[in-house]
């Protein structure tokens, strides 16, 4: 079922945030934002003719918000943002025009692309969530134009690809938790060592 792993990980989130998290203004934001995304998931809005999902325009708007925020090479930005749309468009694209390989263009490898190509590039965790939210929001622009020119209407926002962008967010998540634990686990032994004499 289409966007069940959105929803997991929103409250997942939400739930570390709230009981994890220290008091302060950011923790506030994000357990707002993530309440608001759950009230959002199944609310349309019609734009131009075209129907868009109201979770698309929260992503869009939190997604140049966090960009706006940490990101000062612009150039380098767009290059990136151009190349995780493309990657993530391309894939759903094949999905639709080669079918005898349905079974490859999952969410899950979708998402693996995009965190490929997103580790390989950019260092910072909150510049990577909002790199995967624009890349995510554009790739299903771009998607909604090109069936408009085919006669379809698609959905702007659907809920397979927010399924996408909470897994690609949450792995982005859990690779930095990671990545702190085992920082502050090689201090650890670094000053353990220096106590026993060892370095």
């Amino acid at each position: 079922m289409d966007g069940i792993i959105f929803v997991w990980f929103a409250w997942i989130g939400w739930v570390i945030a709230v009981f994890f998290q220290n008091v302060s203004s950011k923790r506030t934001r994000l357990i707002f934002v993530l309440l608001l995304a759950i009230c959002l998931i199944h609310i349309k809005i019609n734009i131009l003719y075209v129907q868009v999902s109201a979770l698309w325009v929260l992503a869009l708007g939190t997604g140049y918000f966090l960009l706006m925020k940490y990101r000062v090479n612009t150039v380098y930005a767009v290059i990136i943002l151009l190349t995780l749309t493309a990657a993530f468009t391309a894939v759903q694209l094949f999905s639709i025009y080669d079918p005898v390989f349905t079974f490859l263009y999952t969410k899950w490898s979708v998402s693996a692309i995009l965190l490929v190509i997103i580790h390989l590039t950019i260092s910072s965790t909150v510049e990577r969530c909002s790199f995967l939210i624009l890349s995510i929001v554009h790739g299903e622009l771009i998607l909604g134009m090109i069936f408009k020119g085919m006669g379809f209407d698609r959905l702007i926002g659907e809920l397979a690809s927010l399924d996408i962008l909470a897994i690609s967010i949450m792995s982005t998540v859990a690779w930095s938790g990671f990545v702190n634990v085992t920082t502050h686990l090689e201090k650890l032994l670094k000053k353990h060592q220096e106590r026993r004499g060892y370095s």
